[in-house]
């Protein structure tokens, strides 16, 4: 393993990124691809119920809600042929969860009680901290085949990880990650296939297409863009070449069809355009260019100032890596005009654009490029200050729930918080969010805090009287993961002490986590360090 290119960078990647992760899974959208793991696994049903969940409003001072009780759907479902409830999604992303869950319950067993399917859920919750540190991983793997030095290739993949906006979804079970780190390796393939084994590369570029249409079917807009690129870099000649491509395109095509006709009775039926309101293309494309780019509530370029070099990269590359670029400057023309005129262009209340996450490590990439085609003094501080600018930025979603700001807004203005939050600077989570972290820190300065917040999840485990249902138990979960997310800093060894588990093991779990992490850093260090030293 350690002849694998930047072990110990990949060490440290996912040490850290799983020190650090939530360990929880929340509504509706992270739970839906939970109920639809869950129910295959345990009853080989591909239905799922929708249940409403109520958080009642907290009395201890600074808990929330505060004002009137918090009500959400647990899932994103919809009324099939034949009457059963559907989830929204593919089973992708939940396929993928699969061993992971198959972990947790192998250590907690059955989910038949809440404390075993507490464990496995926090197992599940695990696969987006792994493929953000894999995806970090790769961009500093690409930036090497393009001959960046081993300093600037191991800074892109820890910012990408830990330092961009992604470091607010290592606590996410959204499938924007996995979309990231696909594309980016359908990116990687293409660019290797010349260097073969051709028919290796080209069969990873097609698995990675083919399953992030699976995941998403958006994702078809880029489809034609990365075959383009084959086909005019004359990387597939054959037509065996383009049978390993094209084939795990039509599987994963076959598959999302498959899904469909169960739903709806039509492959070509899909499920936002079918069961949700509001998901057209009506919205003007400048409105949500500045949505999308630099709104202060949503903007790329705001939330990860980095991608400014991103953009001015994209120009250096078409001076060295011509294909490269195109590829990469239609990728990011294509998602963002599709998105812009998308009329849920924000994607929800989730920290930052969450559908243009898949875009960072091409423009990391390309602000690589920017740098390392002329390392001047100026290009090098700037791609410093830059990255440190977007660490502060995002640090503080990492290290409690942004949702807290959002619900604690929505109490005061319910009309409003929406709108002000992604137009007015200073409604901004982004501005808003370390004063949130400040409040979190100073609440749970007070002994009381600690024990009311561990009061209320152990009355509310307590209260449950239901039948030993996966579903069932999942929603009563549902409640203490919403309750984590609102109320205490967003760490996992944090919130299963408090669900029951033992406090010893939790801790030597993350100490151990906690030791990898430094031990890895050390011997990045060395590495860096043996790179700079002087020669002869």
């Amino acid at each position: 393993m350690r002849r694998l290119p930047f072990f110990w960078l990949l060490v440290f990647l996912l040490s850290a990124s799983l020190l650090f992760a939530g360990g929880r899974i929340t509504v509706p959208d992270e739970e839906t691809a939970f109920r639809m793991l869950g129910n295959l696994v345990e009853h080989g049903q591909l239905t799922i119920t929708e249940q409403p969940l109520v958080v009642e409003p907290q009395h201890f001072p600074g808990f929330l809600p505060a004002a009137q009780p918090r009500v959400v759907e647990t899932t994103w479902t919809g009324v099939g042929p034949n009457g059963q409830r559907y989830p929204i999604y593919t089973h992708a992303q939940a396929l993928l969860q699969l061993p992971l869950y198959l972990v947790g319950r192998l250590i907690g067993g059955a989910p038949t009680n809440l404390a075993s399917l507490a464990l496995i859920r926090f197992f599940v919750s695990l696969l987006d901290p792994i493929v953000i540190a894999l995806t970090g991983w790769l961009v500093a793997l690409f930036a090497q085949r393009w001959s960046f030095p081993t300093r600037l290739s191991l800074g892109l993949g820890v910012l990408y990880a830990l330092g961009t906006m992604a470091v607010a979804y290592i606590h996410s079970n959204y499938s924007d990650p996995v979309l990231a780190f696909l594309c980016l390796m359908a990116a990687y393939s293409a660019y290797r296939i010349l260097a073969g084994p051709r028919q290796r590369w080209l069969l990873l570029t097609g698995l990675a297409l083919g399953l992030s249409l699976y995941l998403r079917e958006r994702t078809v807009i880029v489809v034609p863009l990365f075959l383009g690129y084959v086909f005019f870099t004359r990387r597939a000649c054959s037509w065996r070449d383009w049978a390993a491509i094209l084939i795990p395109i039509g599987v994963g095509s076959l598959a999302v069809a498959i899904w469909n006709v169960a739903r709806f009775d039509s492959p070509v039926a899909f499920s936002y355009s079918t069961w949700v309101a509001d998901t057209g293309f009506d919205v003007p494309i400048l409105l949500g260019l500045f949505g999308l780019l630099i709104s202060p509530g949503k903007g790329l370029l705001i939330y990860n100032p980095i991608a400014w070099l991103g953009l001015v990269g994209l120009i250096a590359l078409f001076r060295q890596r011509r294909a490269e670029a195109l590829l990469f400057t239609s990728i990011s023309i294509i998602t963002i005009g599709f998105y812009a005129h998308y009329d849920f262009w924000t994607g929800g209340w989730n920290w930052g654009p969450r559908y243009l996450l898949v875009l960072l490590p091409l423009w990391l990439l390309a602000a690589g490029e920017w740098v390392h085609a002329n390392p001047t003094t100026f290009r090098q501080s700037a791609l410093i200050v830059l990255s440190v600018l977007t660490l502060l930025l995002n640090l503080p979603a990492g290290l409690v729930e942004h949702s807290r700001y959002m619900v604690g807004f929505g109490e005061r203005d319910p009309e409003n918080y929406l709108r002000r939050a992604i137009l007015n600077v200073a409604d901004s989570p982004l501005t808003q969010q370390w004063p949130v972290v400040w409040q979190i820190g100073l609440l749970y300065t007070q002994p009381e805090a600690w024990g009311a917040a561990q009061q209320a999840v152990q009355q509310h485990l307590h209260s449950y009287s239901g039948s030993p249902d996966f579903e069932a138990l999942s929603t009563h979960l549902v409640w203490t993961d919403e309750f984590f997310r609102l109320n205490t800093p967003d760490f996992w060894f944090i919130h299963l002490p408090m669900l029951g588990f033992s406090p010893w093991v939790i801790g030597i779990a993350a100490l151990a986590l906690l030791i990898v992490c430094v031990y890895a850093g050390y011997r990045l260090a060395q590495v860096l360090r043996s790179e700079i030293a002087p020669r002869g």
